[in-house]
């Protein structure tokens, strides 16, 4: 199986692949894809996000399941991109979105403890060890 928790916000989103070996993280920034879309009186444009959402899709490519968890809108986002670029794909991956709290006031032991009892409270047999 390939299990996957994402966290996501607006600048970053932190992926979880869930693995009986441990958990594998990576990270993708919306900070990387800034270069692409500068303007003549720097600003961005939303084709920004596109890039950031697109290549968060291409890490979850090969998703079983995907667990949506973040404190803002940026969930919903990209679940909206999802739908609307992978509606066939990965937007059928989706089994839920939690709200949570930033990564800057809760820890990765917190938010895999918090996917832990999200699939524990819907009977999903997902089980995995902790970040390496």
């Amino acid at each position: 199986m390939n299990d996957f928790v994402v966290w996501l916000d607006s600048k970053n989103a932190h992926v979880f692949s869930l693995k009986s070996t441990g958990v594998e993280k990576s990270i993708v920034s919306k900070s990387d894809f800034d270069h692409h879309t500068r303007h003549k009186n720097d600003r961005h444009t939303d084709s920004n996000a596109d890039h950031y959402y697109h290549e968060l899709a291409d890490k979850l490519k090969d998703a079983d399941t995907i667990l949506l968890m973040g404190a803002g809108l940026a969930k919903n986002h990209f679940q909206d991109h999802l739908i609307s670029h992978h509606a066939h794909t990965l937007a059928k991956k989706i089994i839920g979105m939690e709200p949570m709290e930033s990564f800057e006031h809760a820890s990765e032991k917190q938010m895999i403890a918090n996917a832990r009892d999200f699939f524990q409270g819907n009977h999903l047999d997902i089980e995995f060890n902790e970040v390496h």
